[in-house]
């Protein structure tokens, strides 16, 4: 099957570079030879070429400069707050939602855990005052990565305010598709990965707000100011800059082609009486929607999809190769037979109600013949 006739239907995974990032990065490539920490003429014109991407960053959020971390992916930005922010011997606060770059991390330190409810939102309570371990930080991913459902983010903001302990917030989801009000309002760390809204694949950003430094993963040159060692890639850096701008101006008119191009693929399936929406009606991404498909093998399900031309997913792309199913389908009451045959639909900017409907009725067709299959 030719390229130009498959659906992808994996932006919660990655999606493709947008032209104008991309030409921002080998515009700032060419342009910008230097080292940035180098004292010399060129090292000079890289390090204003840096700056002026942290600046991009900092205007486009409206946060301050000194804040804006530029690092590898959404997974280090994450590791990076989540290994250093807060008294180090305390516990992390956080629920079954997390992505398994906080979560993994929370688990060395100890985990104090919210439930999930039936829509796989948290349910955000404040610890009792001598419930132990004691806190030392509180993470809420802002979308739930899997179903898609958005957390609530002030809520949290108030536990961890109570507390006296900082709020880490991962936004990889929802950078350009959802507004990050509340985000920006309440969270001392903020973890972007712009792969997922038209930036490159190996730059991200971390936010710090309120004077926080975390200590540091890697220890060397004293880049980032002391939080990230390395000398960094100032076109990588501008480019992702590019990104995350191009995403907080650009994110009504994306959110709007995302979700016709959902609404009209999810019309294609509603004929389906075995296929059961995973990902609650209201507060979620624009772009998602998982479901359950019984009556079906789970293990053919992502290959039988493959081979018709639609490429999805059944989890986050890091954990999709694992044995073990995602944590939130089993924190939600799947067991693992139901888990399996759930499937992430994720879509982007460049989609539309056309290409939604078309995707729609091939995967309509391809899930009632392997319904058929089982009977």
């Amino acid at each position: 099957m030719h390229a130009s006739e498959r659906a992808y239907l994996d932006h919660n995974a990655t999606t493709p570079v947008d032209p104008r990032v991309l030409a921002r990065f080998l515009e700032v490539e060419a342009a910008y030879p230097g080292n940035a920490s180098s004292l010399h003429a060129s090292g000079r014109a890289a390090r204003a070429a840096l700056e002026a991407a942290r600046a991009e960053v900092a205007a486009a959020l409206g946060v301050d400069a000194d804040g804006v971390v530029f690092v590898a992916s959404g997974t280090e930005a994450s590791n990076l707050a989540v290994h250093g922010l807060g008294a180090p011997d305390r516990a992390v606060l956080c629920a079954a939602v997390e992505h398994a770059a906080v979560h993994e991390p929370a688990q060395r330190r100890g985990i104090r855990a919210w439930s999930v409810d039936a829509e796989s939102r948290a349910v955000v309570a404040a610890p009792a005052a001598d419930a132990q371990p004691p806190i030392g930080l509180v993470c809420l991913v802002h979308a739930q990565s899997e179903t898609g459902a958005l957390q609530p983010i002030g809520a949290a903001a108030a536990v961890a305010r109570a507390l006296g302990a900082p709020l880490h917030v991962d936004v990889a989801q929802t950078l350009g598709r959802v507004p990050l009000d509340d985000v920006l309002a309440g969270a001392d760390s903020i973890a972007f990965s712009t792969h997922k809204c038209g930036g490159l694949r190996g730059g991200s950003v971390l936010v710090l707000r309120g004077g926080r430094r975390p200590r540091p993963l890697l220890l060397g040159g004293g880049q980032e100011r002391g939080l990230r060692a390395g000398t960094p890639s100032v076109a990588l850096a501008a480019a992702t800059a590019r990104a995350l701008r191009l995403a907080i101006d650009e994110q009504e008119q994306r959110a709007r082609a995302m979700r016709a191009a959902r609404d009209a693929f999810a019309a294609e399936l509603a004929s389906l009486a075995n296929v059961r929406s995973i990902t609650p009606p209201q507060r979620a991404l624009p772009n998602t929607w998982t479901v359950r498909v019984d009556d079906v093998e789970g293990r053919s399900l992502l290959p039988a999809l493959d081979l018709g031309g639609i490429e999805a997913s059944q989890g986050s792309a890091c954990s999709s190769g694992a044995a073990s199913v995602p944590r939130i389908l089993t924190a939600l009451g799947l067991c693992d037979d139901d888990a399996r045959r759930c499937v992430r639909f994720s879509f982007g900017a460049r989609d539309s109600a056309e290409s939604g409907r078309s995707a729609g009725r091939r995967t309509a067709a391809i899930l009632a013949r392997l319904a058929m299959r089982r009977r």
